[in-house]
């Protein structure tokens, strides 16, 4: 699938979803929080013969402010939780590398309706940038890179009501699109609305 028809797509989604004609719901309208742990996985091109998949986890918060029935605006911030280590080979030279996300944050704008009136599906994209820190050793030899990634992002996902403020929600999460590095995640959440 070509970045384009990623983004047709989305947009195809977002539109369908303000077309639906709004219905009276719990908290349709207002702010909201969501804290949600989350296994990330992180398909690092690294220089390295073969890409090495890094599994880590991470805290994320999300705040959001629903303006339609149908939208929101959303702003996300994330704190790596640990760091994976993995054997890699670069340039014929076998080395351990460890790759640790130190925080994340994003902004987005989630279309969302109520399938019924305890379930609520959604779909968000918007810009995400990540800070992550690598570090490689090759016998003797120690090196430590920080760096960043800006990129367009976005997830899909599902809330289930428990009652008109709290709920509890599912969410897989593209956090970036440009180059051939991947970073993606599932998250479990649980979230009050205001």
């Amino acid at each position: 699938m070509t970045k384009f028809s990623k983004i047709i797509g989305l947009a195809l989604v977002l539109v369908a979803a303000t077309s639906v004609q709004a219905q009276p719901k719990r908290g349709s309208m207002g702010m909201y929080g969501e804290l949600a742990v989350s296994p990330i996985k992180l398909d690092l091109d690294d220089g390295a013969q073969s890409k090495a998949g890094y599994n880590v986890n991470s805290l994320r918060a999300i705040f959001g402010q629903q303006f339609h029935p149908n939208l929101a605006v959303e702003g996300m911030l994330g704190l790596g939780l640990g760091d994976d280590t993995k054997t890699v080979v670069v340039d014929g030279i076998s080395a351990k590398s460890s790759v640790k996300m130190n925080h994340f944050m994003g902004v987005y704008l989630r279309a969302n309706t109520q399938l019924t009136p305890d379930l609520e599906v959604f779909g968000r994209a918007g810009f995400a940038r990540m800070n992550m820190r690598s570090t490689v050793v090759a016998g003797n030899m120690s090196e430590k890179t920080n760096f960043s990634d800006n990129s367009f992002s976005y997830g899909v996902g599902m809330n289930f009501n428990l009652n008109k403020t709290s709920y509890l929600g599912l969410d897989v999460m593209r956090y970036n699109t440009d180059g051939k590095s991947k970073v993606q995640g599932v998250a479990l959440t649980a979230g009050y609305r205001f």
